[in-house]
């Protein structure tokens, strides 16, 4: 069995809430929500044309979600049935979302020597963490027939600034002898938003995780649509949210094996 995984983050306001999603589906479903999706990003654009407004580019979480860059001027009833639209099309899509979010104040007390570039460490931890549950889903999904999945993950920092540091942590995972699931991963490569459709839809599941935890760690209520993501049948969803704890177990893990990398520099601006 063949499967490709589309990874995208979503980070809090403060940079603190680190949250890392990925999309596990066989080629043919792929094929199809990204079909879905175009023909709902296109049919949006046809009604803003008509009305003479700026059309859209993608689905963006968090610029959609606060009606600012390409969604600035829109009303949040618009806003909503728009997401709602996109929301529905997950009930055609099966598929298995894997997510996992960090607190990075917590990333660098168990990690001190990273916290001179806290996203740096974020993206390397989830990494980590990341291969490790989509190795064991997919070992109990599978019905012991053999499977490989391909990574693909959208372009960190718009340009690239810590594509390098996925690959460092995804290399070093595949070199863990430990790692019962290693062989069952061939790559992982950045992908452009505007060529990979398959990236939006990453990108809402990490949003609305994202916006879970804040619910959480403020003691606010869920929202809404997060709710109705959760509550979908064809949608499977492993969402963690990780500990100093697991944190300090993930460091010894590391640090055992050989696996913690050196102390990171600052990356130039």
């Amino acid at each position: 069995m063949l499967f490709r995984g589309y990874i995208d983050e979503s980070i809090d306001g403060i940079q603190n809430i680190f949250t890392l999603s990925c999309l596990i589906a066989r080629g043919k479903a792929w094929t199809e929500m990204e079909r879905l999706w175009k023909q709902e990003v296109k049919a949006k654009n046809k009604e803003l044309q008509r009305s003479g407004r700026p059309l859209i580019s993608r689905y963006h979480a968090s610029d959609c979600s606060g009606r600012h860059g390409e969604f600035e001027g829109w009303s949040l009833d618009e806003r909503d049935r728009f997401v709602i639209a996109l929301f529905k099309l997950f009930k055609k899509f099966r598929c298995h979302a894997t997510v996992f979010d960090l607190q990075l104040d917590e990333v660098c007390e168990v990690f001190p020597e990273w916290k001179k570039d806290r996203l740096r460490a974020g993206y390397y931890v989830s990494t980590v963490f990341m291969m490790h549950q989509i190795g064991l889903d997919l070992e109990n999904g599978s019905e012991g027939k053999q499977y490989t999945i391909t990574l693909f993950h959208d372009r960190t920092g718009g340009n690239g600034r810590y594509d390098s540091t996925i690959l460092d942590a995804f290399n070093r995972q595949k070199n863990e002898k430990n790692l019962p699931y290693k062989d069952c991963f061939t790559t992982i490569a950045p992908l452009e938003w505007e060529r990979c459709m398959a990236l939006q839809p990453a990108d809402l599941v990490a949003f609305e995780c994202m916006k879970q935890t804040e619910a959480r760690l403020d003691a606010r209520p869920s929202r809404k649509s997060f709710k109705a993501l959760i509550d979908m049948e064809t949608f499977g969803i492993a969402h963690v949210s990780f500990e100093k704890r697991t944190l300090l177990r993930l460091r010894e893990g590391l640090n055992r094996n050989g696996l913690l990398p050196a102390p990171i520099a600052a990356s130039p601006e």
